[in-house]
């Protein structure tokens, strides 16, 4: 079983703008998706890019998920860590370059990665 990419997002709302910013991150626009969880999607050739625009995950020690709204998965269709990796940071990066949105990057539900803060925001569930 591979292990994916996740990035957790807050503030989900307004749909429209958080799906606008994750396209601009992507580099490729968001397509709708008629699925159970799953609500938008993108390829990137070499990986897929799941949009969540909610979640019943629950935290962990050091993992807060539930104060993030949204989701989103990277996930290479190769099963490449390092592809997907590159790939994941740089979604995240963008997204934080923004500096609209607090994020969380994990791996695999378990394992931290990095956070980011919007301007402004000195609280939330920024890991040291």
């Amino acid at each position: 079983m591979s292990a994916y990419h996740e990035i957790f997002i807050h503030p989900g709302r307004p749909v429209e703008r958080l799906i606008s910013d994750i396209s601009f991150a992507c580099g490729v626009p968001l397509e709708t998706v008629e699925g159970e969880h799953i609500t938008h999607a993108a390829g990137l050739g070499f990986a897929a890019v799941e949009v969540e625009l909610s979640h019943e995950y629950e935290g962990v020690p050091g993992l807060p998920f539930e104060s993030y709204d949204s989701l989103i998965t990277v996930r290479d269709y190769g099963s490449d860590p390092d592809r997907q990796a590159a790939a994941a940071r740089g979604i995240f990066e963008s997204l934080a370059s923004l500096r609209r949105y607090r994020l969380l990057l994990v791996l695999d539900l378990q394992q931290f990665i990095d956070s980011a803060e919007p301007e402004g925001d000195t609280g939330g569930a920024h890991m040291s």
